[in-house]
């Protein structure tokens, strides 16, 4: 017997997740520049798209998982190598941002 309905459980967490995703647009400027300066002008002017995207995102935790779609563009101009080691230099740029489970993920994967 279940004394909490999953639905309600879900219901709950979803309101308490998102006030604690929610990051003011001062915190998350310095991390959108930073994503926007490795991918560069020309990264920018070849990936049109996923610049918009890097403009627009309005939490830490979309912009930590759009690292992804900028390793992919990187790749293409630089070489994979390269791209990842471009991406992992933004990740002090999101302490206190994203939770340090993820930055620890993300250290880990490097070595």
């Amino acid at each position: 017997m279940r004394f909490i309905k999953p639905g309600l459980r879900n219901s709950i967490s979803a309101l308490l997740g998102t006030e604690v995703r929610k990051s003011s647009p001062e915190a998350l400027e310095p991390v959108r520049q930073a994503m926007l300066a490795v991918l560069g002008e020309e990264g920018a002017r070849l990936h049109p798209q996923l610049s918009r995207k890097l403009r627009y995102l309005h939490d830490a935790h979309a912009l930590w998982y759009a690292r992804a779609d900028v390793v992919a563009a990187l790749s293409s101009m630089h070489g994979e190598f390269k791209a990842v080691s471009m991406v992992q230099s933004l990740t002090p740029v999101f302490k206190g941002l994203v939770p340090k489970s993820l930055m620890d993920a993300s250290s880990r994967q490097r070595h």
